[in-house]
């Protein structure tokens, strides 16, 4: 099991959070290097199948 570390601002947090927990994903809330960000540690077996949730979570919150 590897843990992946993703950096984003406070804003996105609902939106990563619904769809990391959709798709099953465990994670941990951590401060971020700002007032206005933090870092989610998330547990993954494989990389690629979490940047495709982390893509579209992106994009959601680009698109908001």
């Amino acid at each position: 099991m590897k843990t992946a570390g993703i950096a984003i601002d406070k804003w996105k947090l609902a939106i990563f959070k619904r769809h990391l927990d959709a798709a099953g994903y465990s994670y941990t809330e951590h401060p971020g290097l700002t007032a206005d960000s933090l870092i989610l540690k998330v547990k993954a077996e494989f990389v690629a199948p979490l940047q495709k949730v982390v893509e579209a979570a992106q994009m959601e919150c680009k698109l908001s």
